[in-house]
């Protein structure tokens, strides 16, 4: 057995604090890896996958500084961006720059295979109420959705068919999934899945390989089954629960757990009273994803 983890969301490099379901304390996050330093030296897996929305400011000395921050955990990681990494045209330049150590190639695409697992990281843009594709925001962002490009979904094609004995995860910071039903509560708020997200799932029904999908994005907790197809949503690492999921790896499964930090009063301070919903039920705690 070996393991990976996944964390997401953390926003870090954030001077403000704000609300979304729970409380955001972005600001706290230095104190908070900290504490999940200590937290993930223990599990010691072979690496960390940051599930997108890494740095919360749109500057380049922001990623560098989100940066520092997840190379402070001491382990080594596999960073995406999420809406709030890649704003300006000049984003990704500065998001490879500043992960280039991180990155198996220097694109915000891309793939990797470790031990008997191999992964397919994708980066999908802005997409308007027009349905055109922006890598960037241009204009006002109300209304805008996120979607995997025709390029990119070429591409993960081309990687699935030269790793076809390989079982796969794909990591993308977006759900291709929507928030199941029994999680939906009134007033809730709901940050969006992939506009495209039927087409990527229905692509991926043809590669038998494909075990789940990974993302983040909904500052949630949440896994659901859909044609076979594990989706597995993990919250924002700021907020309520201020989780974090263990993946451990066996020939045949892969077993998911879901940690709280080791220091609770993070997650009472962002907790606001009757909305503990955001950690899931107890099937979105834990599961299991077939390998064979």
């Amino acid at each position: 057995m070996w393991r990976f983890l996944q964390v997401s969301d953390p926003h870090l490099a954030s001077l403000t604090d704000g609300q979304w379901n729970n409380n955001f304390i972005c600001t706290m996050m230095p104190d908070v890896m900290r504490c999940l330093r200590r937290d993930v030296a223990k599990l010691d897996p072979d690496f960390i996958l940051a599930t997108g929305d890494i740095v919360s400011q749109d500057t380049r000395d922001a990623m560098f500084a989100a940066r520092d921050l997840m190379d402070s955990l001491g382990v080594p990681y596999y960073p995406m961006g999420g809406n709030h990494d890649f704003v300006l045209p000049e984003s990704r330049e500065w998001f490879l720059e500043a992960f280039r150590a991180h990155l198996p190639v220097l694109d915000t695409v891309y793939s990797f295979t470790h031990k008997n697992l191999h992964f397919c990281v994708l980066d999908p843009w802005w997409q308007w109420k027009d349905g055109t594709l922006c890598p960037y925001i241009e204009g006002p962002s109300a209304g805008a959705s996120w979607a995997v490009t025709p390029h990119q979904l070429r591409w993960l094609e081309d990687d699935l068919q030269a790793h076809s004995t390989l079982p796969t995860l794909i990591a993308v910071h977006y759900p291709a999934v929507q928030i199941p039903a029994r999680m939906q509560r009134p007033g809730m708020r709901n940050a969006g899945s992939l506009a495209n997200g039927a087409l990527l799932i229905e692509l991926l029904k043809g590669y038998p390989q494909v075990k789940g999908v990974i993302s983040g994005h909904l500052h949630m907790n949440f896994i659901v089954t859909v044609n076979g197809l594990t989706h597995i949503v993990t919250g924002s690492l700021p907020e309520y629960p201020t989780e974090y999921r263990e993946y451990q790896v066996y020939d045949d499964r892969i077993e998911v757990f879901t940690h709280g930090l080791s220091d609770p009063s993070f997650a009472s301070r962002s907790l606001i009273s009757g909305k503990d919903w955001t950690q899931g039920e107890v099937e979105d705690r834990t599961g299991i994803i077939r390998l064979t």
